[in-house]
Parts: C-alpha cells; sequence; structure tokens
C-alpha cells in the first residue's frame, strides 16, 4: 500500500494539457481546487488537486440525482448512457426509460412544482466531478465518465427506486431494466433524508455493492447538527460533511461523528478580497434569459453538503484513474494520507472531523 501512494510523488508537477479534455487556464480555476503554483496560496480548505493530471484508467462515476442535462458545455464527452428510474405512478413521463433528463421547469405532480435549482442539481453535480473546462468550470477528475441516473423529480420518491437506482448503477441485474453497459466504480448520493437507522433493504444492496469494491459517496444532508440519515448513516458508504472556504464546519452541515470526511461546500460569502472568499462552488449550471429560455451557464452558487458529496466522487475517481485496484477499505484505512483537521465542533464532543485534501505526506 506505500508503494500505492508512493506514486503520487509525480502528480503536483504534471502540468501539461490533459488530453482529451478541455482545461481552463490556472487563473480560473475554482479555489476549491487549490492553486496551480505551489508557492501561491490556496484556501485553507481546498483539495489541492490543482495540478493533478488524470491517470490512464477510465472511471466511470454514477450520478444518482434529479437528472442531467446532457447538452451542457462542461459535461461534453464525460456522459454515458444513462437511465430514468422512477416508476409510476411517481414519474410524470410515464415510467422507467433510458431519458435520464431531469423533469422540465413546469411539471407538476399534484401540488408541487418542480423548480430551477432542482432542474439543475445533477448538472451541477456531475459538474463539480467531470467538469470539462468550460467557462472556468473543471472537475475534480475531468477525465471521469459520467452515468446520469434519475431518481426524484417532481413527485416524491420511491424506496424500491432508490434500491433500483442503486443496483443498476453497480451493474447488478434489476428487473424489467436492460444491465448498465457501464457500471460505476464511484456512485455518487447528494441527498439524505432517510431513516434514522439503515434499513435491511438497503443496507442488503450497498453490501452487493461492497462486494464489488464500488465507492458510494453520501452527503450527510443540510440538517443543521442533526445525526446522519440514510443513505450516509449506512455501513460502507462514504459519508461526507461540509466546510467552508476556510475549514470550518458549515452551519447547515449534519454533524456525526459517523461522518467519515468533510469537503468544501461553501456558505454565505466571507469578508475579504482573496479567491475564495466567494466561499461558493462554481458549477456548471443553467439560467433563463430574459425570453425565458435556459441558457448554459457556470455560476458560484453551489453550497451544501450535496456538492460537498461531488468533490469526494471525483478525489476518489482521480485516484482510481492511477490505481484502479484501490478499494474502499483502502482508502478508509489511507484517509489521514488524504486528509487535514477541521476545527472540532462543541456540539459533537465525539467528532474528530478531517476535511479532505491531498497533502504533501501522499507524495512522498
Amino acid at each position: 500500500m506505500a508503494i500505492l501512494f508512493a506514486v503520487l510523488i509525480g502528480w503536483a508537477s504534471i502540468l501539461q494539457a490533459w488530453g482529451g479534455v478541455v482545461v481552463a487556464q490556472p487563473q480560473e480555476l475554482p479555489w476549491h481546487l487549490g492553486a496551480l503554483n505551489a508557492s501561491a496560496a490556496s484556501a485553507p480548505a481546498s483539495l489541492n488537486t490543482a495540478g493533478v493530471k488524470p491517470g490512464p484508467h477510465p472511471v466511470v462515476v454514477a450520478v444518482i440525482d434529479s437528472g442531467v442535462l446532457a447538452q451542457h458545455p462542461s459535461l461534453r464527452g464525460r456522459l454515458l448512457p444513462g437511465y430514468d428510474m422512477l416508476s409510476a405512478p411517481y414519474n410524470v413521463r410515464g415510467g422507467r426509460s433510458p431519458d435520464f433528463a431531469p423533469d422540465l421547469r413546469d411539471a407538476r405532480c399534484g401540488d408541487r412544482v418542480a423548480t430551477g435549482p432542482f432542474r439543475t442539481h445533477g448538472t451541477e453535480v456531475a459538474s463539480l466531478i467531470a467538469g470539462n473546462g468550460y467557462e472556468g468550470v473543471v472537475g475534480v477528475n475531468p477525465s471521469a465518465q459520467i452515468v446520469p441516473v434519475r431518481l426524484f423529480g417532481s413527485c416524491q420518491m420511491g424506496r424500491a427506486d432508490l434500491l433500483d437506482a442503486l443496483a443498476w448503477a453497480a451493474g447488478l441485474p434489476v428487473a424489467g431494466v436492460p444491465v448498465n453497459p457501464n457500471p460505476a466504480r464511484v456512485i455518487n448520493l447528494s441527498f439524505s433524508g432517510g431513516k434514522a437507522v439503515c434499513g435491511p433493504d438497503l443496507q442488503h444492496v450497498l453490501n452487493r455493492i461492497a462486494e464489488k469494491n464500488i465507492f458510494v459517496v453520501a452527503a450527510v444532508g443540510n440538517t443543521f447538527g442533526k445525526k446522519l440519515a440514510e443513505p450516509a448513516n449506512c455501513d460502507g458508504v462514504i459519508s461526507v460533511g461540509a466546510v467552508d472556504s476556510e475549514n470550518n464546519i458549515a452551519n447547515y452541515s449534519a454533524l456525526d461523528a459517523r461522518t467519515l470526511v468533510y469537503a468544501p461546500g461553501g456558505g454565505q460569502r466571507l469578508s475579504g478580497d482573496a479567491p475564495w472568499d466567494v466561499n461558493k462552488l462554481k458549477v456548471g449550471t443553467y439560467d433563463l434569459d430574459i425570453t425565458g429560455d435556459e441558457t448554459p451557464a457556470a455560476s458560484w452558487r453551489g453550497v451544501g453538503t450535496s456538492y460537498a458529496a461531488p468533490l469526494v466522487s471525483g478525489f476518489v475517481s482521480l485516484l482510481l484513474s492511477w490505481h484502479p485496484q484501490l478499494t474502499p477499505t483502502d482508502f478508509v484505512q489511507q484517509l489521514p494520507l488524504f486528509s487535514r483537521p477541521v476545527k472540532p465542533s462543541e456540539q459533537c464532543p465525539d467528532c474528530a472531523p478531517r476535511s479532505l485534501t491531498m497533502r504533501s505526506e501522499a507524495q512522498n
């Protein structure tokens, strides 16, 4: 294992263009990736992966979310075929299909209306993992391949759909649905709010996924200090809390000693003029123009644990691009090599929070 991580020494010094990937100029890199120039200041919470070149091994990341808008320029060349796993009666389009696009802005299910942020959520999450550099939206691993899996829309989400979405993303058979031809090595879950104790049905599926050495990364939720809920409270899941750019636990983040790692999730703008004082994550999204039509945009609007989770998924996929044999157990055991202490919270005396970063110790 020591040899595995010793190879990392060459990463930060490789500043050549990433083959086949549109890369932003150094000054356009988002603060959460750190600075390309080792002598330049980086945000205290940055991942410090700015100069890390993706390795030669392709890595598939499944984004189980609200769907992905495939036309966004920041995801050009990064998407693989996905699936809409919402079944009737929760699917306003009638049922499951290969169409992984989110519901339309005016889609209705009863009295619930899909809002703009809801519609673009999956696209924004995917861009943090694999953004190709369009207008400065750079993913942690721009060479990652994204499999979009739509799980929630204008209607409520069914638990059976969650179980099937996880299984399908991992390449396991699901009745009535073609087998996923591109099984994920990493599954990103940027949502929370299930049971206070992981249900045996969900844990069973996660155990089957763990047997395939697939990483499952889940946001702890924006519950302002509450304990973990599903899916972040399940065994074998990499639970992700949020810190601001100054590496302080965000006040909205769930707070639990079982939270494995924290990553930038941003918050309110900080005082000062440092690049990270914006304290939000730059994502590929869509805005409405004066005619009411959607136009692709790159915006500093990502705030929450649901945006911290894809940074961890991207980080893991970056490791896997060099070392495809890496397992979730390896990652957890070696986490001290990839993390730094976070100031503890008085609300959680048992917590020993650590935030994700490519530390120099991992490169020697």
